[in-house]
């Protein structure tokens, strides 16, 4: 198995795990009910609840009018393929300094 970093393990930069981050650009391709695959671009907001499967939250690029501000919810077992169009890095929450107090 490869090394991961996602895993703990450090690996060269090449080996690094790639992760989907809010706020980054990507096209999904994804399986529909025709014989065409679906196309999705726009800004990936999170993972959400579909059923009892994980989902991808897509706020679409606007190409019709009438598409301002929606998203598009991408069931992940239906995902083909997915393309990195602009990566915005993970943002690191600051840890607050705690002051541990133990009582007894």
């Amino acid at each position: 198995m490869p090394p991961n970093k996602a895993a703990g393990n450090k690996g060269s930069a090449g080996d690094e795990a790639v992760i989907m981050t809010k706020g980054s650009r990507y096209k999904v391709v994804s399986r529909g009910s025709g014989p065409e695959p679906i196309q999705t671009v726009g800004i990936f907001k999170g993972y959400t609840a579909f059923g009892h499967d994980s989902a991808l939250s897509i706020q679409l690029d606007p190409e019709k009018e009438g598409e301002q501000g929606l998203i598009r919810i991408i069931p992940c077992m239906t995902v083909l393929a997915i393309d990195v169009i602009t990566f915005k890095p993970e943002e690191k929450l600051e840890e607050k300094e705690e002051v541990k107090v133990y009582f007894g």
